[in-house]
């Protein structure tokens, strides 16, 4: 077409340019392909080997050359044990020692030779995580994928069976006449070194490994309080008897758990019973604690049954327990019913990883009181006094955990957890309740309700109707009280959140608490907790200063006593436990004045003895507060002397 022709169609001369070359631009296009089109042209070329493609790089030569190959192949391995029970192979999982373990093994490593690799992850030194002896057990190597034969190779189970990766199972099954083992050996025979598995927390396996050594000539032995034992000690007769055997120097004993992620060691001798003799170690020194200062004996504590004393006693345990982890690792730790016959004593780990120097009773009762703190803000709910709360984190295992804790704790430092609300504890100690529901209840909801109840019960009708029940719904209560009905009602609430709610921990610690019950009134359990909580007057009672002091000793003296007087519950609680590691009132606390420099001036303590030890060289009382604040105030104390 002309442009002449194409004008009669397009009168504009510009549109006629555009039209032509768009025109001639698409014939092009038609008649050439894309370059999208090219390549998959040549690649379909390529795959079905048509002609024209272009050779190969590689050379012909170089063809079966292997020297590229891997040698290598990785393959993973399980544990399967037979179930006498149910008579099959069940899989072990990795909380029981069993799980999945992946390997890179040689391509012409046979079963045979995986079989023997497999034996040493589930059987570390001959003996599983669930202490099972490899000894007492027939093994043989099988897979669910293919059939497999012990002379068969890596590299030949990889083409038989054309898997990805390939997956065998070690099978374990117990001989004939073997007996599974127990967790605790006879006392006149000599364990080997096993394994024991005592909790699975956060996915994170729990190890513990028992090594019995027997010693011929030497001895190690734990002492609470640092100093060196004597087998003539005699029984404080102000301080009831923790119905424990305390081992004497002649005695081949020696026990360590090391606490922490990822692993629980343990490490004891077995203990010789025969020379164990019953006593109860006094951490202050004798001549200068005044016994008149010492709890009193409560009703029952004085009548241990006879029995008690011939209780098996086993070997000392030493815990290490990670500062700041305190709570969850003497959960773990716990978990073995056997530890509460075992005399405990601790080591801390610090963040940084070394353990503190400082060891013996006083580190035992800093323990407790830390593991109670976090307890309280972890498990707990309610202001003055606390309430156990279930979570779905703690079972069964881990409340009767804690349970022993308060056991271990009350029996060999005397610590009570006093802020636990006193029905709570009646219910769990004596099965029944004789304690006010409703004072309780007033101490366990906040400072605010609190505040608005005792207005109701002193003058309902000068209340705010709206905030009252704003209190009671925040509590569920499906009544609306009167004055007549508003005693039994906050009653009936306090049943409910102090009983009815934490039944399952009751439930739970109930049996693991019947040796604390059998020591412990249950009339006298209300008057007893008022007893141990501190207040200035009764923290002051404890202090036992040098009967003749200097003038510079009776001022420091002086700003002691006033710094107590002023500071709150909360601080109060701190001092108790810089002074003794426990913050309830146990112990005497013994002040020694010394003499230092400006620059090293600070209050110093050994818990272990209750001994405070005070600079005299304040200007002021200003002076001396400020540098007990400091102290006290501190994120962490660390126990730098044995």
């Amino acid at each position: 077409m002309t442009d002449s022709d194409l004008a009669k169609y397009i009168p504009k001369v510009g549109d006629r340019v555009s039209t032509v070359a768009f025109c001639r631009q698409a014939a092009l296009s038609q008649e050439s392909p894309s370059r999208k089109e090219s390549i998959l042209s040549r690649l379909r070329q390529r795959l079905s080997g048509g002609e024209g493609m272009p050779p190969k790089k590689r050379s012909s030569k170089l063809e079966g050359n292997t020297n590229a190959k891997r040698k290598v192949r990785r393959l993973e391995v399980g544990w399967m044990d037979y179930d006498e029970d149910e008579e099959r192979y069940k899989q072990v999982k990795s909380a029981n020692g069993g799980g999945t373990r992946h390997l890179s093994v040689e391509k012409d490593e046979t079963v045979a030779d995986i079989k023997v690799m497999a034996e040493n992850i589930f059987f570390p030194n001959g003996c599983s995580k669930k202490k099972k002896r490899l000894s007492n057990y027939s093994t043989h190597m099988e897979s669910s994928q293919i059939h497999i034969n012990v002379s068969n190779t890596v590299d030949e189970l990889y083409n038989k069976s054309k898997l990805k990766i390939l997956r065998l199972y070690l099978c374990t099954k117990m001989k004939t006449g073997q007996q599974p083992p127990v967790g605790v050996e006879d006392d006149h025979t000599t364990s080997q070194p096993s394994e024991v598995d005592l909790t699975d927390q956060n996915q994170a396996v729990e190890y513990l490994l028992v090594e019995n050594r027997n010693s011929e000539s030497t001895y190690h032995h734990f002492i609470n309080d640092g100093a060196s034992t004597s087998g003539n000690l005699e029984l404080d007769e102000t301080l009831p008897w923790d119905g424990l055997l305390t081992l004497g120097e002649g005695e081949d004993s020696h026990a360590v758990i090391f606490v922490g992620e990822g692993r629980l060691d343990v490490t004891e001798d077995e203990p010789n019973l025969e020379t164990a003799i019953p006593e109860k170690e006094d951490d202050a020194p004798s001549e200068t604690v005044d016994q008149s200062l010492s709890p009193p004996v409560l009703a029952g504590e004085a009548d241990v049954s006879a029995q008690a004393l011939s209780e098996p006693q086993s070997s000392p345990v030493t815990l290490i327990v990670r500062r700041g982890h305190c709570l969850t690792d003497m959960i773990n730790a716990f978990k073995d019913p056997k530890i509460v016959a075992s005399e405990v004593c601790i080591k801390m780990r610090l963040p940084n990883g070394e353990l503190e120097q400082g060891e013996g009773s006083g580190v035992l009762r800093d323990c407790l009181t830390e593991f109670w703190m976090d307890f309280y803000d972890s498990c707990t709910l309610g202001v003055e006094v606390k309430v156990p709360f279930i979570r779905h984190d703690f079972q069964q295992e881990e409340w009767q955990a804690v349970a022993r804790v308060f056991v271990v704790g009350w029996k060999q430092a005397g610590y009570f957890p006093v802020k636990l609300a006193v029905p709570f504890l009646e219910e769990v100690l004596c099965d029944s309740t004789t304690s006010s529901f409703k004072d309780s209840l007033l101490l366990y909801v906040s400072h605010e309700e609190r505040s608005i109840l005792e207005k109701a019960l002193e003058d309902f009708n000068s209340v705010d109707t709206d905030e009252l029940l704003d209190v009671l719904d925040a509590h569920e209560c499906k009544q609306v009280p009167t004055e007549d009905t508003l005693l039994p009602v906050l009653s009936q609430i306090g049943h409910k959140v102090i009983i009815q709610a934490p039944m399952y921990v009751i439930k739970c610690w109930r049996p693991v608490l019947v040796s604390v019950a059998s020591l412990l009134p249950p009339e006298g359990l209300h008057h007893f907790i008022a007893q141990k909580k501190p207040t200035a007057k009764t923290v002051k009672a404890l202090l036992k200063f040098p009967e003749e002091m200097t003038a510079a000793q009776s001022t420091v003296s002086r700003y002691l006593k006033r710094y107590i007087g002023e500071i709150d519950c909360k601080n109060l609680q701190l001092f108790l436990r810089f002074c003794t590691g426990s913050d309830v009132l146990d112990k005497a606390i013994l002040i020694v004045f010394i003499e230092t420099t400006n620059f090293l001036r600070r209050p110093q303590s050994h818990t272990c003895g209750c001994v405070l030890k005070l600079p005299i060289g304040y200007y002021s009382y200003p002076d001396f507060r400020s540098e007990f604040n400091n102290i006290l105030t501190s994120s962490m104390w660390v126990m730098d002397v044995v």
